[in-house]
């Protein structure tokens, strides 16, 4: 494959993808790999800038830019070339890009510049996240099972026991300068919908407000717990944790697992139904076709959904200094127990009553409640109420 070629792979921007063959480095073989790990609901690989200490990075197939930690480029001294638009569920913002040298992913592979948008805040454990070029600009391996990705530069050979998704691979909606984004379609309570495959996403299974309302799962009657979104942009609004009666994907059945419904329609321009996250991406291996355009997914054994939610039914936000109760999920203890939108918790800063409403089924809980003029203690038990 020529330089031109593969620049024609990446867009203008060269945003995290490969640049040219000779920049690469492998061990004997061809292919190209380099390290990566599950930490907690991330993909992690090491990374170094121009001879730097390696830092934590996120590999992320929903992303169409790769980022980087504001105050980290400015250490390294990383040139600065223009702003770039980006987009997520918290909206829209413009942001630095940075071009980086001599960059070395997980120990195995090298790239002799990358660009990378800067961002101040949203990353806590991890310095950047790496776009889905990492995955589409060549036949790409996300094995999580070997704690490997590998690169193909000559084209992967057949893939016994994988699952196709046709077309998986798709470059629109991203941006004209974006990384082309890996796609598949799951069942949800027997419909099929499209998603984008997001390793970025912590989440298993979640919907668009669109797609949640045209299957009647967004109703005030039904159980839920919240969960406030957030993305480029900043926070998003606040969804709801939901269980719902089946998941079908890439020849696995999920019967009643937990998903999220967003209050929102972000997402590859608004032409998908939603997005499977690591939580349930975990569950297989990844794999590109790119000529043809394909994803391969391949079942992993043992492999089961993990039900997460808050057992308390509140999201709590800060305002003005006051802990404020922004939802209260119905069916949930804190609602059983009479605590509304609007009710402001006293006694604690919000990172301290958050620790007060988290816990295992059986946890006694008591919050000062003040409503209007009057404060009173309210007590409930966390439950499992889903």
């Amino acid at each position: 494959m020529q330089r031109r070629e593969l620049l024609g792979l990446l867009g203008a921007s060269g945003l995290c993808a490969l640049v040219a063959p000779q920049v690469l480095t492998a061990q004997g073989t061809g292919v190209l790999v380099s390290r990566i790990a599950l930490v907690g609901s991330r993909v992690i690989v090491a990374v170094t800038i121009d001879g730097s200490e390696p830092y934590p990075f996120l590999l992320d197939t929903g992303g169409f830019l790769s980022f980087i930690d504001d105050a980290l480029a400015k250490s390294l001294k990383l040139s600065q070339r223009g702003m770039v638009d980006g987009s997520g569920v918290g909206g829209r913002a413009t942001l630095p890009l940075y071009l980086a040298r001599n960059v070395v992913f997980g120990g195995g592979l090298r790239q002799d510049t990358v660009a990378f948008a800067g961002m101040t805040s949203g990353f806590s454990a991890v310095r950047g996240a790496l776009a889905a070029g990492v995955m589409t600009a060549l036949d790409s391996d996300l094995d999580f099972e070997a704690g490997e990705w590998r690169l193909y530069p000559g084209g992967r050979a057949t893939r016994s026991g994988f699952i196709r998704m046709a077309k998986g691979i798709d470059g629109g909606g991203g941006g004209r300068n974006g990384s082309p984004r890996l796609f598949g379609d799951a069942e949800v309570n027997g419909r099929t919908l499209r998603f984008l495959l997001d390793t970025g996403a912590p989440s298993g299974l979640s919907l668009t407000r669109n797609a949640a309302r045209s299957l009647g799962l967004w109703t005030d009657e039904r159980p839920y717990a919240p969960l406030r979104t957030s993305g480029i942009g900043g926070q998003g609004g606040i969804g709801r944790l939901v269980r719902s009666e089946r998941i079908a994907f890439a020849g696995r059945t999920f019967e009643r697992p937990v998903i999220l419904l967003r209050d929102d329609n972000s997402g590859a321009g608004g032409r998908i139904d939603g997005v499977i996250g690591l939580d349930l991406l975990r569950g297989f291996n990844l794999s590109t076709d790119v000529k043809a355009g394909d994803v391969w997914l391949q079942p992993l054994a043992g492999f089961a959904l993990a039900d997460r939610y808050g057992l308390s039914g509140l999201w709590l936000d800060e305002k003005g200094g006051e802990v404020v109760v922004a939802d209260v999920g119905t069916g949930s203890p804190a609602k059983q127990a009479g605590i509304a939108v609007g009710d402001r918790l006293v006694g604690g800063t919000l990172p301290e009553m958050v620790r007060r409403i988290t816990g295992r089924p059986g946890t006694p809980v008591t919050l000062s409640v003040r409503r209007g003029g009057a404060t009173r203690d309210v007590s409930f038990v966390l439950a499992e109420f889903l």
